[in-house]
């Protein structure tokens, strides 16, 4: 383990935002070279460059104009990477992009990699790893409450709790050490005191390990099938949660032979929400094939929803579909509630497994709004969202966490055994170096490369 720090003698460039069709594009340059680069492919430009002002003109290629820009210059280390970087704000076609990154190339910089402006930035300590993740997950979060809190971690929020216990932990260190050390000099070891600090931080550490769930949810959203017999309006609820004709929808039975997957925002908690074909006996391949689907999805599915026709009794197919909610989040829809209701209320809760029913007539909106409610509230209190942490750690942070949390129940248990103060060091030790994998303080070139290999160029 040891803290990544390189010497970058190169620069680098990338498009530094979505490549298509856009009004404006942007092209970064970063290193000890990206002033004089950019003296080459600028027309007229300035004698002496200000930082953190802009300047517009227009880039030629062998005398022919490219496009008209405007252009910025940050000096190290006061810049994103702690290089000097400049940025280029061009029109947003792809081909003036190519061709403007293609000129800063040839002028001696280097295509930058996935993730290395940032990767840079961690290296030279503008951020740590923890904030450094957070810019893809704010990047790509699929909710405000999601940006809110990637938000929170890159400002600090993740690291600046566990920098705290760390320290702590290393105070506690310092003193095992020097009662090892100078066994004469300083008071023997109070081993209450000792299990009791250490206590204390393995709540805290259980306390954001508690919050994986709800991140993962918040970057990835939860995984929602919606499943029923054909014909029980199970297209019409997809369209009357996400407000709009995504799923077509007639009287007729099988129209969904396939699946069809929106991204809906809960109250700020991103759900993937799939309709699927309906079960029942297939009447040919194409069918048998979106019923096998449907199962597979139910089987990996997060939460789900279970659709029955209130106006028909139930059958064999209905039963099968409640079936597939045994041991998962769900909620159980009667739908068509303003038909005459043909099932029995006493019968159905007799087979749901405790799932909360709702009474809906998805094609008019009827009762979606108390679904949307008992929904929301049935998946915050499952996944610890909405807790009194505003922070939401992703997987690689659950395993430093566990790994400083389980060292440190160690080292408990061998100061309530009041065994040699090396044997607590030990564990002591190994918490301390989880902890600091957390914020990168401690951390493999391995894991970094990782990390960074998951952005995209440009970032």
């Amino acid at each position: 383990m040891f803290h990544v720090k390189h010497c970058l003698d190169d620069t680098i460039a990338a498009i530094a935002t979505p490549l298509g069709v856009g009004g404006v594009g942007v092209v970064r340059i970063s290193g000890d070279q990206s002033i004089r680069i950019l003296e080459e492919i600028i027309q007229d430009f300035p004698k002496k460059i200000e930082p953190r002002k802009i300047y517009h003109s227009w880039i030629f290629k062998n005398k022919t104009p490219i496009d008209e820009v405007i252009y910025y210059y940050m000096k190290a280390p006061s810049s994103y990477t702690g290089e000097d970087v400049v940025e280029i704000n061009c029109h947003g076609g792809l081909p003036i992009l190519q061709t403007i990154l293609e000129m800063i190339i040839k002028a001696g910089a280097r295509q930058a990699e996935k993730g290395e402006f940032t990767k840079r930035a961690f290296i030279n300590e503008k951020m740590d790893l923890a904030q450094a993740e957070s810019v893809t997950e704010l990047v790509c979060a699929p909710t405000q409450k999601g940006a809110g809190y990637a938000l929170q971690q890159l400002q600090g929020g993740l690291s600046k709790i566990t920098d705290k216990i760390r320290k702590n932990l290393m105070s506690s260190l310092a003193k095992i050490e020097a009662n090892i050390d100078f066994p004469d000099d300083v008071e023997e070891l109070n081993y209450r005191q000792l299990i009791k600090s250490f206590k204390q931080e393995i709540k805290q550490i259980k306390k954001l390990i508690s919050t994986e769930k709800a991140g993962k949810i918040y970057r990835d959203g939860l995984a929602t099938v919606i499943i029923g017999k054909p014909n029980v309006g199970k297209s019409s609820l997809l369209n009357a949660l996400i407000g709009e004709e995504r799923a077509i929808v007639t009287h007729l039975p099988g129209t969904t032979r396939d699946s069809i997957e929106e991204m809906f925002s809960l109250k700020g908690i991103p759900l993937r929400v799939v309709d699927t074909a309906g079960i029942r006996k297939p009447s040919d391949r194409a069918e048998e094939a979106g019923i096998g689907r449907t199962e597979k999805q139910a089987e990996s599915a997060d939460l789900i929803i279970m659709v029955i026709d209130s106006s028909q009794r139930l059958d064999k197919w209905d039963r099968m579909v409640l079936s597939k909610g045994k041991g998962k989040q769900g909620v159980v829809v009667l739908n068509k509630s303003d038909l005459k209701t043909k099932i029995s209320e006493r019968e159905l809760k007799s087979m749901v497994n405790g799932f909360k029913i709702y009474k809906t007539t998805a094609i008019t909106g009827q009762g979606v709004h108390e679904l949307i409610d008992g929904v929301y509230s049935h998946i915050k209190g499952l996944n610890n969202i909405g807790s009194d942490t505003s922070i939401a750690i992703n997987a690689r942070h659950k395993g430093c966490l566990a790994r400083a949390k389980d060292a440190l129940e160690k080292a408990v248990q061998s100061c309530q055994s009041k065994a040699p103060a090396d044997c607590v060091t030990i564990d002591l030790k190994e918490s301390v170096i989880a902890l600091g994998e957390v914020s990168g303080e401690l951390v493999s070139e391995e894991v970094i490369n990782d990390i960074f290999s998951r952005f995209c160029v440009g970032k």
